[in-house]
């Protein structure tokens, strides 16, 4: 009986222990949430080496009782007056995905002598947030001197925001010589040519934020980190075009959509993560970059006309298989791109390559287009001279007007399809230039026989063994 009894007690402990552990793992994938909190004085300059002390909703209340009590966590500021925090799902967020947070700085002369400042409000996770400190010394002041700000508010009762706000629409700023912006909660949108020429170096977003509409912060010269919210559906033409000193942005958490026309373009910009749910890149909306590497998810749908030109440090790129639209001289010019990989399953075969998409990337060895391709039409490889290997799918219905042709020697061209491509103008390059052109096995006299007015090319078809 004891040793039945001690089974059963053994079966229950791994059974309470088994379930404990289940109950604790979702936890672990959850996405930290991101805090920055912008420290500055009435005129908006960032003050550093501030230090930001974190209370949740009980620790903060007993603060309030008796400002001696100990923050549950420290970050203390940047040269830019930015202390920036990273909260885990433990112990932050052990009642739910959501925690009222609140952060203080603290003077401290003695027991009797104090000053402090707070900010806070609503916390959830995987989510970036950012509130304002503005540490104002009220003139005259003895003892104690209190600010508590409630979310969404500026700070101190009595300083006037530095930002024109209507309806949650961002119209303007009323400080010119601000270089450190933390936009309040209450911003929905930011009108265009808000910060247009700006003197901004450093800008976080606040979430809440979805659209950023034409030339908002074009000129902003200086302007060289930003912190984008996961709330953010649109940025608008020419939105940062000339911000020569922002080298790198994260829009993988955001909501975009499309990027549109010229957002980027002449930036200083060297990396970007672009979001699984973006589908379309606008014109030239990076031209003129310094991007080493173009990364998209299976979901991107089209690149316009001229969106990388230029871009000559970039080295490679990865597409979705169905893509449906590849634009005029989209990456032309790109100098060092050795390398177009894909991502993703093809669904619809309606992909159009328009004219000189690749043109004068010098440094291309091989190139397959997408399993969506339906049509190149022209000019795709003039300038390519390193490139030896051409890949055409299936799906290709049509070949225009100099597609296939580099102004070099080409060793393959290989066409996948059971049916030949209709030919247009002169496709191929010049009949010295090519070594041979492949097509699937038993198949050679099908293409022959569509291709007759292309007989001087016959001698060069081959079968795939």
């Amino acid at each position: 009986m004891n040793i039945i009894k001690f089974v059963s007690v053994a079966l229950w402990s791994m059974c309470m222990l088994f379930l404990s552990c289940k109950k604790e793992n979702p936890s672990l994938n959850e996405t930290p949430a991101t805090v920055e909190i912008f420290v500055c004085n009435s005129k908006g300059e960032p003050l550093e080496n501030k230090t930001v002390g974190l209370y949740d909703e009980n620790r903060y209340k007993d603060f309030q009782k008796d400002h001696t009590v100990k923050p549950l966590a420290e970050v203390i500021t940047n040269q830019k007056g930015i202390a920036h925090f990273v909260l885990e799902s433990r112990p932050w967020f052990v009642k739910g995905t959501s925690a009222e947070l609140m952060f203080v700085v603290q003077e401290l002369q003695d027991a009797s002598n104090y000053k402090w400042w707070s900010r806070g409000g609503t916390v959830t996770l995987g989510k970036v947030h950012s509130f304002k400190i503005e540490v104002v010394h009220q003139d005259g002041a003895e003892g104690d001197e209190t600010t508590e700000e409630k979310p969404g508010e500026d700070a101190g009762e009595n300083v006037e925001s530095p930002f024109v706000i209507e309806n949650g629409i961002l119209t303007g700023i009323k400080d010119p010589s601000l270089t450190q912006v933390v936009l309040p909660a209450e911003v929905k949108s930011i009108a265009s040519g808000a910060f247009r020429d700006s003197h901004i170096e450093s800008l976080v977003l606040n979430e809440g934020l979805e659209v950023i509409e034409l030339q908002a912060f074009s000129g902003s010269q200086k302007l060289a980190s930003v912190a984008f919210p996961a709330s953010l559906k649109e940025i608008g033409g020419h939105a940062f075009e000339d911000c020569v000193a922002l080298t790198e942005v994260d829009l993988s958490k955001t909501a975009l959509q499309e990027i549109s026309s010229d957002a980027f373009r002449e930036t200083g910009l060297k990396k970007v993560a672009f979001p699984a749910s973006l589908k379309k890149i606008g014109s030239q909306a990076f031209l003129g970059t310094h991007l080493e590497e173009v990364v998209f998810s299976a979901e991107l749908q089209e690149i316009d006309d001229e969106a990388f030109r230029g871009v000559v440090e970039l080295t490679s790129v990865t597409l979705s298989n169905n893509i449906q639209r590849i634009g005029y001289q989209a990456f032309s010019d790109c100098e060092q791109l050795t390398k177009v990989a894909y991502v993703g399953e093809m669904k619809t075969a309606d992909c159009m390559v328009e004219i000189g998409a690749f043109q004068n990337c010098t440094s291309l060895t091989s190139f397959a287009f997408p399993r969506s391709l339906s049509e190149v039409q022209g000019w795709t490889f003039v300038g390519c001279r390193k490139l030896k290997e051409i890949i055409l799918p299936k799906s290709v219905k049509k070949v225009g007007d100099q597609a296939l042709r580099t102004n070099s020697t080409v060793e393959t061209i290989t066409f996948e399809g059971e049916e030949a491509p209709e030919l247009v103008g002169n496709p191929f390059p010049f009949k010295e230039n090519i070594l041979k052109i492949m097509v699937p096995s038993g198949k050679s006299e099908v293409y022959k026989a569509k291709w007759g007015s292309y007989e001087s090319y016959h001698s060069k078809i081959e079968e795939k063994s």
